[in-house]
């Protein structure tokens, strides 16, 4: 591993693990293990699936969090790894694959949702990962924007890496600049292991493009990328980012590249999909706690001829707004169609009345004429296009304009951001006064 003080090469890595097992010997239960420092987070997740511990994963170590995992765990490791009085000769790391790990989820309520994994489940994934993409990124360094605590950060950053015999930078790239930084420091070849959010606010394209020898591939998940970003990339000469489409309960189920193979997304090794009657995406995986049983997923699909599938967007989430019924997800697609929006992400506000409000990303049109004919037209003209297909009583009359959706540390937009930006003071309530 690559830390802040330079190379860690297996034998102390080895010695530091050694370390925590013998911690973790006396103090018995479930752990929940939350650290910023991957490489001290990896030490102890492998202390820990030696000894065959359960192990409970929060996405942050914010106090409303822990107070809320609270039932959920045992021990609490101390801030700073414990050391060791004298490292072992060798250090076998037994345990066993049934080990559980439990991961939280936000779901569309924001409430947190414990989704346990096997380490069997984690290792299948990783072999299907060296399968697909290992000859692609030989020889490359990882680098990343996202946290291991979530399932994709913790296959793409720990596992994957650890157990293919790849350096992995241990420092999180949290700006464009260190990005930069990285690829120009020397010759190495790095894999970026980015998010939708992330990957999105790269503004700095000309300064990679000028090291774009050096990044072997990017890699996007957790959420999806927006459609410009492969352009922008593309637009740039530099490898378009993979983008790999899973969940949680699932692990991953396809990928895809938008260079010039299209935008259907394809199976991974080993992972058997279906459209149901429902229109919904039903899959068999090795990554499936009992591979041979059906996950019926919430994601509409079209299944290609060639065995690829088109998303098509999350199963309808339909409410009420003065007694009608209207779907969240047709609205959306609705109004992204306007010139002006270049996202949109509708929500339920509930009151006195029902009512839907729209969070907006404005193209660079729609920020021009945000800019020069005010907030009144924008969201006048936005009305009347969306009175194109809605009753008029339930087309949104309440809007925010953000430069990107809010996202939570696994990088989904929940119901619950979205309907906290309309508590806001101050700012534009859309309504049509």
């Amino acid at each position: 591993m690559q830390t802040s003080q330079g190379e860690v090469d297996a034998e102390q890595w080895l010695a530091e693990v050694y370390g925590a097992v013998k911690w973790l010997e006396s103090h018995a239960g479930r752990v929940l293990l939350y650290r910023r420092d991957l490489y001290e987070f990896s030490v102890w997740l492998f202390a820990l699936l030696s000894l065959g511990r359960d192990i409970v994963l929060p996405s942050n170590d914010k106090p409303a969090t822990l107070a809320e995992l609270n039932e959920s765990y045992d021990v609490l490791p101390p801030s700073s790894l414990p050391g060791f009085d004298e490292s072992p000769e060798t250090l076998a790391l037994n345990g066993t694959l049934n080990s559980q790990l439990t991961f939280f989820t936000s779901g569309s309520s924001g409430k947190p949702k414990p989704v346990i994994k096997t380490v069997r489940q984690l290792f299948n994934e990783v072999e299907t990962l060296e399968a697909t993409f290992g000859e692609l990124i030989a020889g490359s360094r990882i680098v990343s924007t996202v946290t291991h605590q979530h399932i994709y950060g913790l296959l793409f950053t720990v596992l994957w890496p650890l157990a293919s015999g790849r350096v992995v930078n241990t420092q999180l790239v949290e700006y464009p600049e260190q990005l930069a930084e990285v690829l120009a420091d020397n010759d190495q070849r790095h894999v970026l292991v980015g998010s939708p959010a992330h990957l999105q606010r790269l503004d700095n394209l000309d300064e990679l493009s000028a090291h774009k020898e050096k990044l072997t591939a990017v890699f996007s998940s957790g959420g999806p990328l927006p459609n410009q970003v492969p352009v922008d990339f593309k637009k740039h000469d530099l490898t378009v980012p993979i983008e790999v489409y899973g969940s949680t309960e699932t692990g991953g189920i396809g990928w895809r590249q938008r260079d010039d193979k299209g935008d259907t997304f394809r199976p991974l090794l080993g992972v058997k999909v279906r459209v149901t009657e429902a229109g919904v995406l039903a899959v068999k995986s090795p990554h499936l706690r009992f591979p041979e049983d059906e996950f019926i997923s919430e994601d509409r699909v079209k299944l290609e001829p060639n065995g690829h599938f088109q998303l098509l967007g999350r199963k309808d989430t339909v409410v009420k707004v003065a007694e009608k019924r209207v779907s969240l997800n047709e609205v959306e697609v609705f109004a992204v169609q306007h010139d002006w929006v270049s996202q949109v992400k509708a929500c339920l506000l509930e009151g006195k009345r029902h009512e839907i409000g729209l969070v907006i990303v404005l193209s660079d049109a729609g920020k021009e004429a945000l800019d020069s004919e005010g907030r009144f037209s924008v969201r006048q003209a936005l009305r009347h296009h969306l009175q194109q297909r809605f009753e008029k009583v339930v087309v949104p009359k309440r809007f925010r304009y953000v430069a990107a959706f809010p996202i939570n540390e696994t990088g989904k937009v929940t119901q619950a951001a979205l309907q906290n930006l309309f508590t806001d003071t101050g700012s534009d309530t859309g309504r049509n006064d």
